[in-house]
């Protein structure tokens, strides 16, 4: 945008501005990479149970004021009218979040907020990756569904489901 364009949308009353400092959270999702991924065709002489699953689980190492979050994924994916001897895929992968705090944020705080958002910040991205790779596979259908994160993220923080581990503190 040039000096002499403006900002329609800001002139809005609907429209927000985050802009200024205070809007952005103090933790920031610096890069997200697929660290392991293996894709797997499932076959079977006999009759197998032609239900898709899926699970994942979160783990995190927190080392000062940056954070390393990891959903790891596991999918089994049938197909309705399968192949000659192929009744599916199997895909795991592991995708890595990279978050750095500002410098005020102690390393348990860090440890706290990942724990509450990972799943939030990581899903949609599992997703696409999993779509991505059936989709190359000759399948065009979306494999993990849209969750609700706030429900999710409830029942793996009140269980104690995310192992989140402080391996070096935020020095203050």
């Amino acid at each position: 945008m040039t000096n002499n364009q403006k900002n329609e949308l800001a002139e809005e009353k609907t429209s927000i501005d985050v802009t200024s400092p205070e809007t952005h959270y103090i933790v920031q999702c610096n890069d997200i990479r697929l660290i392991s991924s293996s894709l797997r065709p499932l076959v079977s002489e006999t009759e197998v149970d032609e239900k898709s699953s899926f699970t994942f689980r979160v783990k995190a190492v927190v080392e000062g004021n940056i954070a390393y979050s990891y959903l790891e994924v596991q999918t089994s994916y049938y197909i309705p009218d399968s192949l000659e001897g192929v009744q599916g895929f199997q895909l795991s992968y592991v995708l890595m979040g990279t978050f750095n705090a500002d410098e005020e944020m102690n390393s348990t705080d860090l440890a706290h907020f990942i724990k509450m958002y990972t799943l939030s910040i990581l899903w949609p991205y599992a997703r696409e990756y999993a779509s991505d790779q059936l989709r190359r596979a000759g399948e065009s259908q979306v494999i993990l569904p849209i969750i609700n994160p706030q429900v999710v993220t409830e029942h793996i923080v009140e269980n104690n489901l995310v192992e989140v581990e402080i391996v070096k503190e935020n020095e203050q």
